[in-house]
C-alpha cells in the first residue's frame, strides 16, 4: 500500500524535474576521473562534498597557528544503496542505466539506477537543508515499475556509510549509541584537539552530532514483493550546542519527506526568483549553465539569511567555500584577500546581508588584525593574509614571507568596505562597522611606509607572488592610496580624531608613489622590473578594473604589455580580469577571447566545477575566486556597471555594454543600488535597468560627463550610439 506522503514526494520531485529549466541542470551518465570535482554542497552552516570523506562546519578549525584549518569531520551522510536479493547484492552488476544529476535550482544532488531486467529503480538524493540548516539529508526512493511483472524474489536493499577515516582533528566521544526507539537518537560530542592561539581562543570547539538512526553497521531495508515503492531517510544534524542540533532533528522528524524536500526547494528557489539570477538568452546553454553553477557554489558557502534556529556569526568565505578546508589545495579553508577583491562585489548583488556578514568578520576580527600589526612592529590594524578563527597570521609555515610581504591584503579589505558602502549608501554601517577598520588600516599604512619627499613600501609582494621582496609594487600603493583617502572621508563623518591624523593619512596618500615609465608609458609592476619579466596572475592591470585608479591610455598599454607577459597556467581569475579590462577600452576582439579563456579550461565538464589554475595542472578544486573573477567581468565588464563614491555622493555608472559571442541578451534579476531593486537587461545595442525602492534616497547616474539626479525609483535606457541616456526618475 502506498503512502500519501510517499505519493506526495514523488509528485514533487516529478514536478520539480519537469519545472527545472536545462540552465539549472547539470546532468551526466559518467562521474569526473577526479571525484574531487564533485559538487560542493553547502548551507552556510555545513559543507560537503558529494562521495567525498569530509563534512566542515562554520568556524570550526583544529590546530596550532599555520597549522590551522578546517576541523575534518567524517563524512556520515556519504551512503550508497545496494539492490540485493536472497542470494546476495551481486543484483548490482545487472543495472542498465545510471545518471547522475545536480539540480542547482532545487539545490540537492541525485543519481539513478535503472535495473531494466528487473523494473525497479533506486534513486538516493542528497542536500545540506537550506532552512533547517543543521541538518544533512540523504534520501532514498525506490520504485517497481508496475507495467513489469513483480520479480517473484523479495528484495533487500542495503544502506552503508562510507565516512573516510577517523577524524584526526576530533576526539569524538559516543553520548548515546541510540536505538529504533521514539526520540533515541545516536549522538557524539567532538572535541577539537589542538587550539589556533590560546590568547584569542582560550578553549576548543565543541561540537555535537545527532543521528536520526545508527548506522555504524549497513541497514538492511526489506522489500517485499508485493511492495511497488520504498523510501527511506537518515538526517544527521551538527551544531556547537546540543540542544540545538536536537530541536532540529526532532522538528525535521515531525515533517513528511515531502515537506521536508519542499522547504528545502523553497529556500533556494526563494533565492534565484528574488534575491539573484542571470539569464543568458541565446545560443549558449553550456554558459548558462556555468554561470548557474558559479552562483550556486558561491551563495551556497553563504549562511542563509532565513533559517529554522538562529545563526551563528559566519566565520569567512575561503577560497574553496564551506565544503572543503582539510587540504592544503583547499588553503586550508582560510580566509584571503579572495573575499573582498574577487568574491563581495558578486555577493552583494545577491544580498547586501550576506556581504555585511563577510564584512562583519573582519571587525569581529579586528582585535587580531592590531595584535598582527603590534608584532610586526607596525601601529593600527595589519589583517592577515590567512585568517581563521582567531584572525591572527595562519599562514602555512611553507610561506611566511607572504604573509609578510603581501601587505595589500589591509586596504584591501578597506577597499571592499568603499564599495558595499557606495553600492548601499549606508551611512550607519559606515560609522558601526567600516570607519574603525579603515581607521586602523590606514595608521598601519602610515606606520608601515617609508617617507621622505616622497614615500614608498618597502620589502613588499604584489598579487604576483613570483616576484617577492620589491619596493612600491603598483598595485600595493594604488589600493593603498584608495584605502587612505577612504580613511579621511569616513573619518569626517564619522569621527572626533584630530585634525592631525587625517593630514598623516592624506599626506601619505600624495607622497605615495605610482611607478611609471614615461617614455613607454606604461606601469612596471614594481621598482626595478625588467622588461619582458613574466608574472604569475594580474597584477598592475587591476589599475582599471577593478580599483579604477588609472583608466587613462596608460592603462591600455598596461594591458598590452602584461598580456604578452603572464604565465600561461595563472589562476583563472587573471583572464577575466583582463576581460573586464578590455571591455572598457573597447577592443571587443580581445576580451571575448579573454572571458572565454577565463572559464573554457578552468572547468570540469560534469558538474562545471572551478579549478584555480588550467585543467590538468595541480590547484584548488571549487575554485570560488575564479568564479568571482568570471560573474564580475560578465556583471560589471559586459554589463558596463560600476559603483563609485565621489564625494557624498553615491554613483550608479553606466557605459555602453556589450554580450559574449553567441549571447544575445542578459537578463539579471536583481541589481541593488541603496534601498532600490532592480530589474537590468542589456545586449549589444542597449542597456536598460528599472528600479523600485524606498523614498528619501539621494543618489545620482553618471555616464561619462552626464550627470542626473535619482529618485528612489528610475527606468534607465542607454542606446549604443545615443550620448544621451533615456531616464524617467520617479520621486
Amino acid at each position: 500500500m502506498l503512502s500519501l506522503s510517499f505519493v506526495l514526494l514523488i509528485c514533487l520531485i516529478e514536478s520539480v524535474a519537469a519545472s527545472t529549466p536545462d540552465a539549472y541542470i547539470l546532468r551526466t551518465r559518467s562521474l569526473p576521473p577526479d571525484l574531487n570535482v564533485m559538487p560542493s554542497l553547502s548551507n552556510g552552516h555545513l559543507g560537503y562534498t558529494v562521495f567525498g570523506n569530509a563534512i566542515f562546519m562554520n568556524g570550526v578549525y583544529n590546530g596550532a597557528g599555520g597549522n590551522s584549518r578546517r576541523a575534518r569531520i567524517p563524512n556520515w551522510i556519504n551512503i550508497t544503496a545496494e539492490l540485493c536479493d536472497p542470494a546476495g547484492c551481486q543484483v548490482n552488476n545487472e543495472h542498465t542505466d545510471i545518471s547522475f544529476e545536480m539540480d542547482l535550482r532545487g539545490g540537492y544532488f541525485k543519481y539513478r539506477k535503472e535495473y531494466s531486467s528487473l523494473g525497479l529503480t533506486l534513486e538516493q538524493r542528497t542536500y545540506p537543508h537550506r532552512y533547517y540548516n543543521r541538518a544533512l539529508v540523504y534520501e532514498l526512493l525506490a520504485h517497481r515499475h508496475t507495467s513489469i511483472p513483480l520479480n517473484r524474489n523479495t528484495q533487500y536493499v542495503k544502506l552503508s556509510q562510507y565516512p573516510g577515516k577517523v577524524s584526526d582533528a576530533f576526539n569524538f566521544e559516543v553520548l548515546n549509541n541510540g536505538s529504533f526507539a521514539l526520540e533515541d537518537y545516536r549522538t557524539l560530542r567532538g572535541v577539537t584537539k589542538v587550539l589556533e592561539l590560546k590568547q584569542f581562543q582560550p578553549s576548543p570547539h565543541e561540537i555535537y552530532v545527532i543521528f536520526s538512526e545508527p548506522l555504524e553497521q549497513p541497514r538492511i531495508l526489506d522489500w517485499p514483493t508485493g511492495q511497488t515503492e520504498l523510501r527511506h531517510r537518515i538526517i544527521i544534524c551538527m551544531d556547537r550546542q546540543q540542544t540545538v542540533a536536537q530541536k532540529e532533528l526532532q522538528d525535521l522528524l515531525q515533517l513528511s519527506p515531502a515537506a521536508m524536500l519542499q522547504s528545502h526547494v523553497n529556500a533556494w528557489t526563494d533565492f534565484w526568483d528574488k534575491q539573484f539570477s542571470i539569464e543568458i538568452i541565446g545560443n549558449a546553454l553550456e554558459l548558462s549553465r556555468i554561470v548557474n553553477a558559479g552562483i550556486f557554489y558561491m551563495a551556497s558557502s553563504l549562511p542563509a539569511l532565513s533559517s529554522h534556529q538562529a545563526n551563528e556569526p559566519y566565520d569567512g568565505l575561503s577560497p574553496t567555500g564551506l565544503a572543503r578546508g582539510n587540504l592544503d589545495a583547499d588553503y586550508e579553508g582560510h580566509s584571503f584577500w579572495d573575499t573582498e577583491i574577487w568574491m563581495l562585489p558578486v555577493v552583494t548583488q545577491f544580498n547586501y546581508e550576506f556581504s555585511k556578514q563577510l564584512l562583519d568578520y573582519r571587525y569581529n576580527h579586528l582585535e587580531g588584525a592590531r595584535f598582527n600589526a603590534r608584532t610586526m612592529g607596525n601601529r593600527g590594524a595589519r589583517f592577515p593574509w590567512e585568517s581563521a578563527f582567531t584572525g591572527t597570521e595562519v599562514i602555512n609555515p611553507c610561506c611566511l614571507e607572504i604573509a609578510q610581504q603581501e601587505i595589500h591584503i589591509s586596504p584591501d579589505i578597506s577597499f571592499g568596505l568603499q564599495k558595499f558602502f557606495a553600492q548601499t549608501n549606508d551611512y550607519a554601517w559606515l560609522c558601526q562597522r567600516a570607519w574603525p577598520i579603515a581607521a586602523d588600516v590606514a595608521e598601519f599604512l602610515v606606520s608601515r611606509s617609508a617617507c621622505e619627499d616622497t614615500c614608498h613600501f618597502l620589502n613588499v609582494m604584489g598579487p604576483d607572488e613570483d616576484h617577492s621582496n620589491v619596493n612600491d609594487n603598483v598595485y600595493t600603493n594604488a589600493v593603498s592610496k584608495i584605502a587612505l583617502d577612504f580613511a579621511v572621508w569616513a573619518g569626517s563623518k564619522c569621527s572626533n580624531s584630530s585634525p592631525e591624523t587625517f593630514e598623516q593619512w592624506r599626506q601619505l596618500s600624495d607622497k605615495l608613489i605610482i611607478l611609471h615609465d614615461a617614455q613607454l608609458d606604461y606601469h612596471p609592476q614594481h621598482s626595478g622590473y625588467t622588461l619582458g619579466e613574466t608574472v604569475k596572475q594580474a597584477d598592475t592591470i587591476l589599475l582599471g578594473y577593478p580599483l579604477q585608479f588609472d583608466t587613462s591610455s596608460t592603462h591600455l598599454n598596461d594591458l598590452q604589455y602584461y598580456a604578452n607577459f603572464t604565465r600561461a597556467t595563472g589562476p583563472a581569475m587573471t583572464w577575466s580580469m583582463f576581460a573586464a579590462n578590455y571591455l572598457s577600452t573597447k577592443q571587443d576582439w580581445r576580451a571575448h577571447e579573454y572571458f572565454a579563456r577565463g572559464y573554457q579550461n578552468y572547468v570540469h565538464k560534469e558538474f562545471k566545477v572551478w579549478s584555480e589554475v588550467p585543467i590538468g595542472y595541480n590547484g584548488s578544486a571549487n575554485f570560488l575566486t575564479g568564479i568571482g573573477g568570471f560573474l564580475q567581468s560578465l556583471i560589471f565588464g559586459y554589463g558596463g556597471l560600476n559603483f563609485a563614491r565621489a564625494g557624498d555622493t553615491s554613483q550608479l555608472q553606466l557605459s555602453t555594454p556589450n554580450v559574449p559571442p553567441d549571447v544575445h541578451q542578459v537578463l539579471i534579476k536583481y541589481i541593488k543600488f541603496a534601498h532600490s531593486k532592480c530589474v537590468w537587461t542589456f545586449q549589444y545595442s542597449s542597456s536598460n535597468m528599472i528600479c523600485t525602492g524606498q523614498a528619501n534616497q539621494s543618489f545620482e547616474l553618471l555616464q561619462g560627463n552626464q550627470r542626473t539626479p535619482l529618485g528612489h525609483s528610475f527606468n534607465v535606457t542607454l542606446n549604443r550610439g545615443d550620448p544621451t541616456m533615456h531616464i524617467n526618475v520617479i520621486n
